[in-house]
């Protein structure tokens, strides 16, 4: 057909090719100015003129007219530019022309799409791809064809122009609106593009990745991309992996590459839109998954998560740790490599210097937890194929509940972390109480729902929205009541002594709270369970805190007259320490565990500490001597058990040690006089355990499952000032009871003997406080006075003394390095 006969339209897009066979050729200057005016004059040509250009594309495409296909290429984008407002009224002809196109195996056409499609992707606001699926499946079918042009067969020429032509293809797509106008798309468009991305930044090191940024970084501030109409070519037939090397040049290929491949990547995350969070979900879960199946190389892996966070907004950067903790959960129980993998990664991104404003951290500490616990019910019902694997597993996790707490986003978020954890302490009398209160909010282990105490914490509400909402990812496995309650309660534990670690070895932004005491509270009676395991992690995390949370800061003394030392937490405490003591059951090492814990509370704690505990070591001091003076106990004695001579005199040691303690920290020179003496003296005469030493012994606690080699550090003993005295050694269990020598039996510090020289130091506090130091003690007191342990607090409303406690001035340790995965 002539041009005489044509429609207008279609002989001003003919009269724009110029004549001749050249393979390089473009479009007629004055006829596309024309031909853009007519159409931008005439909006309702624009879908005739897309027709024809689609079907003049196909024609020139099947006649190996290559110099046509690339005006018909700059045509269409001409009229993208010139009409982007009505790009939906030809959109489907210009995918249609793409994919002739890149479907011709033709380098230099294919290539010289690239600007094509970014006009595309710059002018598309995406509003076909929520309702029109036969587009939609075009667009993806586009996406996927330019991002699998990087696995053709490569020429000798151009092996790295196929990949970046597919790498400036990501960048146009990663940045355009077309991504974020459909949220239900947004998975399957990043699955296509992350894919080709990370293959092009994966190396050996991650020294590669961070010097890649840094040159994507500067040349952006430059403003020297490289044009996408240049052709390219590359000498290089194989396609080696970039390195540390090849970054030099900064003309090699392989850094162009992977300068483009960064740089899409960066673009799906610093992105601020209506759907940047689901964009931001999508393409960390993607970036998660390669890592998974690319297991090899952790500080690459990590390195790239970070680099993540920090590109992505502040305000939506806990969304990153959200996608890690969805893969997680995702995973199946069996996976344990690849949930390692994903563990390590959490744990990375916690520890670093990347602040996750808006984290709801203690969503994360119940979703850690619960895949704690589904993992010891694989162990308590014999599933795990692997141990070893498992308890690294768990370890993993519990070091990344400990992680939550390198950045302090609130003042009583430590607090109410370990307060979290501790719930899964209380007795099951108090349980059920909370059960009652709450219409049964319990799990099947009569532990309280981590979820259903949110209210009693100051958490700050999270910007978190429903379909970002951590809950339903924790594991809901029925066979969960079979779990081992004595493993829960170590791993949990653990997880508190790290917390309080991490938390003491980081400095924050945000002045936090202390944790105070009352959160232990109803967890004392762990020091009476059977289990040593669960027993010694108690003790380890307790005397964590009391070391690192806890020191005195100032005492102001009140006038009124109504105290009472057998209130609150540490009057349980000491209760359930007495009750420790007394067992039959101890070895030395319980009793030195006694001796460093009651220790530990007067040194850190205080006079407040010695409130509660000197009227029990005072009791316990009667108990000790009763059972030397009336070997038959009188009926009418409280305490009415026998306790065996080695017993007796440790015991003994533990009450001295504690007066001598108490004489220092209160400053009571004389009286502190009297009990070294008492000590020589009963040293001097084998009554003596040696294993009780003020300042105590060091005990190491060593790891959970491995108490047969578990050792106690020997430090210089508590400095008997006699130098000519030497440690004994006793055979007791060649003594008993009615072969105790010397006169253990016959006290020579009494009550009133520490009542004098309280009267003579303290002269501060009012008379009846003073007497409290002294006062009788019994359990059933204790039990009585402090019924409503729950609502105590460190301090009662009533109380003389008002404490306070402060962090104490340290040199905070470097934290360790983790081990790969």
């Amino acid at each position: 057909m002539t041009n005489k006969f044509r429609p207008k339209h279609q002989r001003l897009i003919l009269q724009c090719y110029p004549s001749g066979r050249s393979q390089e050729k473009h479009p007629n200057p004055s006829e596309l100015s024309y031909l853009l005016y007519y159409v931008s004059t005439r909006r309702t040509k624009l879908q005739k003129v897309g027709k024809f250009l689609d079907r003049k594309a196909k024609s020139d495409v099947w006649r190996g007219r290559a110099g046509n296909v690339q005006v018909t290429l700059d045509i269409t984008k001409a009229l993208i530019d010139r009409c982007p407002a009505d790009l939906n009224l030809f959109v489907d002809d210009i995918i249609s022309i793409l994919l002739t196109v890149l479907g011709t195996n033709d380098f230099s056409l294919c290539q010289y799409t690239e600007a094509t499609f970014k006009a595309f992707c710059e002018n598309h606001d995406g509003a076909l791809l929520v309702d029109d699926q036969e587009f939609v499946s075009k667009f993806e079918q586009l996406l996927r064809l330019y991002m699998s042009i990087s696995k053709r067969t490569p020429h000798p020429t151009n092996d790295y122009g196929w990949i970046l032509i597919s790498l400036n293809a990501a960048n146009s797509i990663a940045s355009s609106e077309a991504m974020s106008a459909s949220p239900s798309l947004l998975s399957s468009q990043v699955q296509i593009v992350i894919p080709i991305i990370l293959k092009q930044l994966y190396s050996e090191t991650e020294d590669s990745l961070v010097a890649l940024n840094t040159k994507a970084t500067n040349k952006e501030l430059a403003g020297s991309e490289t044009s996408t109409r240049t052709p390219r070519a590359s000498t290089n037939t194989n396609r080696p992996q970039i390195n540390a090397v090849d970054l030099d040049n900064e003309d090699s290929p392989e850094t162009e590459a992977g300068i483009l491949a960064i740089q899409a990547l960066r673009k799906l995350f610093d992105t601020v839109s209506d759907t940047s969070a689901q964009q931001i979900r999508y393409a960390s879960m993607a970036v998660v998954m390669f890592i998974i199946n690319h297991p090899k190389n952790e500080s690459w892996a990590t390195t790239l998560i970070e680099l993540m966070a920090r590109w992505t907004p502040v305000q939506l950067r806990f969304i990153i740790l959200r996608s890690l903790l969805e893969v997680l959960t995702s995973l199946s129980i069996h996976e344990i490599s690849k949930q390692l993998v994903t563990v390590h990664l959490i744990s990375s991104l916690l520890s670093s210097s990347v602040n996750l404003a808006g984290l709801s951290v203690l969503d994360v500490l119940h979703l850690l937890f619960s895949q704690i616990l589904g993992h010891l019910h694989l162990e308590t019902s014999g599933q795990v194929s692997d141990v070893q694997e498992h308890e690294k597993l768990t370890n993993m996790l519990i070091s990344s509940i400990g992680d939550l707490a390198t950045h302090i986003y609130y003042s009583n978020q430590i607090a109410d972390m370990i307060s979290e954890i501790l719930m899964r302490l209380r007795p099951s009398s108090i349980v059920a109480q909370r059960a009652n209160n709450n219409d049964g909010n319990t799990n099947e282990n009569s532990v309280p729902n981590l979820e259903n105490h949110s209210s009693d914490h100051s958490e700050p509400p999270s910007i978190v929205n429903s379909c970002l909402n951590l809950q339903y990812l924790v594991r809901k496995e029925n066979s969960f009541k079979d779990i081992s309650f004595s493993s829960a309660l170590v791993v949990g534990l653990r997880a508190v002594k790290e917390i309080i670690q991490i938390a003491n070895m980081m400095e924050s932004g945000v002045k936090r709270d202390m944790v105070p005491l009352q959160t232990w509270s109803l967890t004392e009676w762990v020091l009476t369970d059977r289990n040593t395991v669960v027993r010694d992690a108690y003790v380890d995390a307790f005397l964590t805190y009391l070391t690192l949370e806890v020191s005195e800061d100032h005492i102001v003394f009140r006038n009124e007259k109504n105290f009472s030392a057998t209130k609150g937490f540490l009057a349980k405490l000491h209760l359930a320490l007495f009750d420790y003591a007394l067992s039959d059951q101890n070895s030395d090492r319980d009793f030195m565990i006694i001796n460093l814990l009651l220790l530990t509370v007067v040194e850190n704690v205080g006079l407040y500490g010695i409130f509660r505990g000197l009227p029990m070591i005072l009791h316990l001091h009667d108990v000790v001597h009763n059972n030397l003076s009336d070997p038959l106990l009188k009926p009418s004695f409280i305490d009415k058990q026998k306790i065996s001579s080695k017993n007796l005199i440790a015991l003994d040691s533990i009450v001295n040690v504690y007066f001598l303690a108490v004489s220092n920290k209160l400053g009571m020179v004389d009286f502190e006089k009297e009990v070294e003496n008492d000590i020589n003296r009963k040293i001097n005469a084998n009554e003596w355990d040696t294993n009780i030493q003020y300042p105590p012994k060091e005990i190491n606690f060593g790891t959970v499952g491995d108490l047969e080699k578990r050792q106690s550090s020997s430090l210089p003993s508590f400095g008997v000032r006699n130098p000519q005295v030497k440690d004994m050694t006793v055979d007791f269990d060649g003594i008993n009871r009615h072969e105790v020598k010397g006169d253990l039996g016959v006290p020579r510090i009494t009550r009133s003997t520490i009542s004098k020289y309280i009267n003579q130091y303290l002269v501060k506090l009012n008379e009846d406080t003073r007497a409290e130091l002294t006062r009788a003690w019994s359990k059933e007191l204790i039990q009585k006075e402090d019924a409503d342990t729950v609502q105590s607090s460190i301090a009662d409303s009533s109380s003389p003394i008002s404490y306070r406690f402060i962090g104490k001035t340290r040199n905070k340790p470097t934290r360790p390095v983790r081990s790969a995965w």
